[in-house]
């Protein structure tokens, strides 16, 4: 790619998310979305002063440094100042011990040490722009969260249970719009205990017993043993995940799922979705039981501009 391509493209994608920096309740969301916005392989993230650039091809790798540069001069277009510009390698790495593996660099200001406070559709959550995979808020649900605030305030369920729960997002928001209590599931000790510094950085009394350590299936059937029931469910799983000899595969196990979770919602609503490309919204549509009503339908918010067919599905379903 021509050096004055790239800096059109980003030049471009800055200044298509300048509207973004006028909204009081959010400080976090994308700003260069791959293909979606010229260069497959690239993404570029607000959070809250810091850009977080991340890289999956070895095609962008080798232009990184100029990309870091015309970063840096975009960056004069914003209404905010930059505090800090990370890059992190997305490629997969030979990284045995995990010690280096998902782990962003420095390449302009200053380092988030401790980590940083970002807000969505008015919560605060803690963001890691440096260690792991993911930084702990998935910005492409923005969009959804402001559709559900209001789901809340017409239904005003009293009860929900945050299935695949990760840092909690989805319970942080119902909780300050209205809902009484949040159910939380994980299969890792570490996001839960940030789920519970979540809570504490919006001002929500946290009860351990809310934070459930274990199998998000075999809690469902705890649940419904005991024929405990929900007003809603919020049933976001990862596409594939394997831990600690449990595999979870959208295509084999998603439908089986559902049909668990009806059994302890007998009137009520449960929000799903599927992060993945490669299935399309039919396929979506079809995993659920023929009984369920769709009152909602969305896909990632309008900052993760696309080319082809939307990656996340997402639906409010009424039992």
């Amino acid at each position: 790619m021509k050096i004055s391509e790239t800096d059109i493209l980003l030049k471009a994608a800055f200044t298509k998310r300048l509207v973004l920096f006028g909204d009081p309740e959010t400080d976090c969301f994308r700003i260069f979305n791959s293909s979606g916005d010229g260069i497959d392989g690239l993404t570029l993230d607000w959070y809250n002063g810091y850009i977080l650039v991340q890289y999956y091809r070895s095609g962008v790798q080798w232009g990184i440094d100029h990309i870091v540069a015309r970063t840096v001069s975009c960056a004069g277009l914003l209404p905010q100042p930059v505090k800090g510009i990370l890059v992190k390698n997305r490629m997969p790495v030979h990284d045995p011990e995990g010690k280096e593996k998902w782990k962003s660099l420095t390449a302009h200001g200053t380092y988030p040490e401790g980590g940083t406070v970002v807000r969505q559709n008015g919560i605060l959550m803690a963001a890691d722009l440096v260690n792991g995979q993911n930084t702990g808020i998935f910005l492409d649900m923005r969009d959804i969260r402001t559709e559900l605030a209001g789901f809340y305030k017409r239904e005003k369920p009293v009860s929900i249970l945050n299935l695949f729960c990760y840092t909690g997002a989805f319970s942080v928001h119902a909780l300050r719009n209205g809902v009484e209590r949040a159910i939380n599931v994980d299969l890792s000790k570490s996001v839960l205990k940030r789920a519970t510094e979540n809570y504490k950085l919006n001002g929500l009394a946290v009860d351990q017993r809310d934070f459930v350590y274990g199998d998000s299936w075999d809690r469902v059937k705890i649940f419904a043993k005991k024929n405990m029931h929900f007003d809603f469910v919020v049933f976001d799983p990862p596409t594939f995940s394997r831990n600690k000899g449990k595999n979870f595969s959208v295509r084999q196990n998603y439908t089986a799922f559902l049909e668990l979770i009806g059994q302890i919602v007998p009137r009520g609503f449960v929000f799903t979705s599927i992060n993945a490309s490669s299935l399309s919204k039919t396929e979506y549509l079809a995993f659920h039981p023929r009984s369920w009503e769709l009152v909602m339908f969305a896909n990632e918010s309008t900052d993760f501009i696309h080319r082809g067919d939307p990656y996340l599905k997402a639906g409010l379903w009424k039992i």
